[in-house]
């Protein structure tokens, strides 16, 4: 089943803030959140199976998509921006979906807003599978600089020289993607500028990693309440993390290894009602690469 969904905008400490909606507003409400350089047409294959159940609202995170780009992509103001989409939907409180990126936003809303989130499910959404350990000050300095080389760098958005060359190369990326899905996702998220066909998502939107603090990230999911699925991809590191951040590189000094069962225990100990669901086949972009399975496992815990 695929829906045409109805385009909204409204207005977030500053800015606009794009979304969809799918289905009717007499059915309970459902926000998806989608992760970073990616939009909320990414959802649009899953958003539409789920219209049948839920009113089902995707935005666009600012800096993404159709939103506008205005700084800070902190975790926090994203955040803010999902209780603001809440509340101008009406929504008292909601079931969130939320992927890598918007897993912050998901987070800290429910940590700080239990009331608002009903059930909360994050995709890829428990950081990097950073090993636990000591970080000594070196490391910690050596991480800091490299955050500072990447402020010091003034952003540059890739350019295209046509539709068909982004749509290839996010075939080539994407090889089990519905081409037709592929081709809608890709029209909806780029956009024609004087240099080529660009992706829509603001290049300074990579700085939410340098202001995002992962201790403090999952000291947020102690004050969770709700039922909370983590759903990883069983080869997220060796598809993904381990090549935006190469070995010896680390993530604030800390090595970086497989989502095996020693780094993601004591994560899930975190959250009050914590489940885990590993998908076989699969790494970070679990929503691209098995989409099938991701919707049976979403309709079975929401």
């Amino acid at each position: 089943m695929s829906l045409s969904p109805t385009s909204r905008n409204f207005q977030s400490s500053g800015g606009e803030i794009h979304f969809l909606e799918y289905g009717t507003r007499e059915m309970p409400p459902l926000v998806l959140l989608h992760g970073h350089t990616d939009c909320a047409w990414s959802w649009h294959h899953i958003s539409s199976e789920l219209a049948g159940r839920y009113f089902v609202v995707a935005p666009d995170l600012r800096g993404h998509g159709d939103s506008g780009w205005f700084p800070p992509y902190s975790d926090q103001f994203l955040a803010g921006d999902l209780l603001n989409l809440m509340d101008h939907c009406g929504f008292e409180s909601a079931r969130v979906v939320a992927h890598s990126l918007g897993s912050h936003a998901a987070s800290f809303a429910a940590g700080c807003f239990p009331h608002r989130v009903e059930r909360l499910a994050l995709i890829e959404g428990l950081g990097p599978p950073r090993k636990a350990g000591d970080v000594n000050a070196r490391q910690w300095r050596q991480q800091t600089a490299q955050f500072i080389d990447i402020a010091r760098t003034a952003p540059v958005q890739r350019s295209f020289p046509s539709m068909d060359a982004v749509l290839e190369r996010f075939m080539k990326i994407y090889p089990s993607l519905d081409q037709e899905l592929a081709s809608l996702i890709v029209e909806k998220s780029v956009h024609v500028t004087e240099q080529g066909v660009e992706w829509k998502w603001d290049p300074m939107s990579r700085d939410w990693i340098t202001t995002s603090d992962p201790d403090r990230f999952e000291e947020v999911w102690e004050g969770i309440e709700c039922e909370t699925l983590a759903v990883l991809g069983r080869d997220s590191y060796d598809r993904f993390w381990s090549k935006i951040m190469p070995p010896g590189v680390g993530y604030f000094g800390e090595e970086l290894a497989p989502m095996d069962e020693e780094i993601v225990e004591p994560r899930l100990r975190r959250f009050e009602h914590g489940h885990l669901e590993i998908i076989d086949d699969c790494g970070h972009m679990i929503h691209y690469e098995q989409p099938g399975k991701l919707l049976q496992v979403l309709k079975e815990f929401l």
